[in-house]
């Protein structure tokens, strides 16, 4: 019979997806000191970012230390990541080399394979956030685990009116609400907020800023704030590393504060390259259980 995913089980299926979210590339630190930065364009910073965005087929990390922790639960496991840009990615995690279990994300699904408990789930990418309390997105996701600001900050997902200023020695990067979300908050109007809530789209509760090196134009920083959820995302790269053609980060953390969950992720990534992939699959034993994430009404 057919479960809902809860208990140990849930606990491996979250490690997965939370792990998924912030993966990249690796090793080398450039030190570069700004005496004085002089402010730049939003245009003109993105024009350069999308010069030094990276370029890639495909990329895979053969070994990734992970230390993970849930709400003062703390685990450490390695993991192995491989992407195919644009179509899927693919996690596999291990404790003391033993498989724990796989996920696969594609603009549409997911799939996670519990190899601990013998059980997986399969269903569509926007089911997720009920088992896991927070949205997946492929694209954005790849933006983040690659470290491509210019796919970050220049897209259609996150179409909002974009402001730069000077901060840390770094140039950041900010969106901004529509003015009538940003009224509503600025006046601590809580019915009327509730109110685009229930009429707008998730989108357009969500705002962001992003710190940019100013010597190689790679992020440094991201951070997502999620008032409609009351949640906050804050990614922090560093180690910087030319592999292939392109700067990748060496260094990661991942930090997701909310009413629900309270998760800190770091990681220090290995052996990596690019276009180099023969292609992956994920497969489900026949005897493992399907286990159903739950809708809400």
């Amino acid at each position: 019979m057919n479960r809902i995913a809860k208990g140990r089980g849930k606990s491996i299926f979250l490690i997965i997806a939370v792990t998924t979210i912030v993966f990249s590339s690796c090793k080398t630190t450039r030190d570069f000191t700004v005496e004085e930065l002089r402010p730049m364009s939003v245009n003109r910073i993105i024009r350069r970012v999308e010069r030094a965005a990276p370029d890639y087929l495909n990329y895979e990390s053969k070994r990734i230390a992970v230390v993970y922790n849930d709400s003062g639960e703390r685990n450490s496991f390695s993991a192995q990541l491989v992407l195919d840009k644009d179509k899927e990615m693919l996690l596999t995690i291990r404790k003391l080399n033993i498989p724990l279990g796989r996920g696969l994300l594609t603009p549409d699904s997911i799939i996670v394979v519990n190899y601990f408990d013998r059980n997986f789930i399969r269903d569509e990418i926007s089911a997720s956030s009920q088992l896991f309390g927070f949205n997946f997105d492929f694209e954005i996701l790849q933006a983040i685990l690659t470290a491509d600001v210019s796919r970050f900050v220049d897209s259609e997902l996150v179409d909002k009116n974009l402001v730069s200023e000077v901060d840390m020695g770094m140039y950041r990067v900010n969106s901004q609400f529509s003015k009538r979300i940003d009224k509503a908050v600025a006046e601590g109007n809580e019915r009327r907020l509730s109110r685009y809530m229930q009429r707008m789209d998730d989108s357009e509760f969500i705002n962001y800023s992003v710190w940019i090196d100013p010597r190689d134009y790679v992020i440094k920083k991201i951070i997502l704030h999620n008032i409609k959820l009351n949640e906050t995302v804050t990614v922090l790269y560093s180690d910087y590393e030319k592999i292939g053609r392109s700067l990748f980060p060496q260094t990661i953390s991942f930090s997701l504060n909310g009413e629900k969950q309270n998760i800190n992720v770091d990681m220090g990534l290995s052996r990596t390259t690019v276009n180099k992939s023969q292609g992956f699959t994920i497969n489900i034993p026949e005897q493992y259980e399907q286990y159903h994430i739950r809708r809400k009404n």
